[in-house]
């Protein structure tokens, strides 16, 4: 099992049965070529939307919001405010299970919703960027991190947003909203009573309560509103 920082998983409380590579410094190279990115897939989204802003790049600026790894971030097309690595996404090197590494266009990239066809582990990426004023980037950026401050739980223990937006002008956080769940807790799992798509920890919290959390959410949901939420984190474990 190759991960990130793990932002969007969700580990069982019987512990993943196998070995975990975490993938950070040694693949976390940060390179512009004019205004091509070559990043590494060890390093952090937040990291890489800070210094293409710094050096007056964007395309990239948004991700500030983004609590993983550039490598994590594309193998699941991961975004925030409206934008995703789709968008910049030029090149990906890839290793596949064999330990053969290889060079993937963005056209032999199938970029979807939260997903994309790749296979083996990211290990680096290019990103086409586009040229822009430091400071406005800088004051996006911090506009959007205030908006983040304030809706959403960025400083408690969670698995990032639980699931993935449904079809149609509502977020899943509204979905969950409106069938009056903000604040359904069971054991230390909370649904955040800031943004309703976030499953907090509130200290002694277990994966099973957390599982719990999600299948009364579902349920309800259906039931409710006639959606049916599919997952965005990623369960593993036993």
């Amino acid at each position: 099992m190759v991960i990130g920082l793990g932002s969007n998983l969700l580990v069982k409380d019987g512990g993943f049965p196998g070995v975990v590579i975490r993938l950070g410094k040694g693949l976390d190279r940060f390179e512009m070529k004019g205004a091509t990115a070559i990043v590494g897939a060890g390093l952090p989204t937040p990291l890489l939307a800070r210094r293409t802003a710094e050096a007056g790049f964007a395309g990239v600026e948004r991700f500030v919001g983004i609590p993983g790894t550039v490598g994590g971030g594309i193998f699941m097309n991961a975004g925030c405010h409206g934008a995703e690595f789709s968008e910049v996404v030029t090149e990906v090197t890839i290793m596949d299970s064999r330990g053969k590494i290889k060079q993937l266009s963005r056209k032999q990239v199938s970029f979807k919703y939260r997903s994309t066809n790749l296979e083996g582990i990211v290990l680096e990426a290019k990103l086409g960027l586009g040229e822009e004023s430091p400071a406005k980037l800088k004051e996006l950026q911090a506009k959007l991190f205030r908006w983040r401050k304030a809706g959403t739980p960025f400083d408690q223990p969670c698995c990032g947003s639980t699931f993935k937006n449904p079809t149609g002008t509502k977020t899943a956080g509204m979905v969950i909203d409106e069938c009056g769940l903000k604040g359904f807790s069971i054991g230390g799992a909370q649904v955040s009573t800031l943004h309703a798509n976030y499953i907090i920890n509130k200290g002694n919290a277990t994966a099973s309560e957390v599982l719990k959390v999600i299948d009364h959410i579902r349920k309800t949901v259906a039931k409710k509103a006639g959606v049916n939420l599919e997952l965005e984190c990623k369960i593993i474990g036993v």
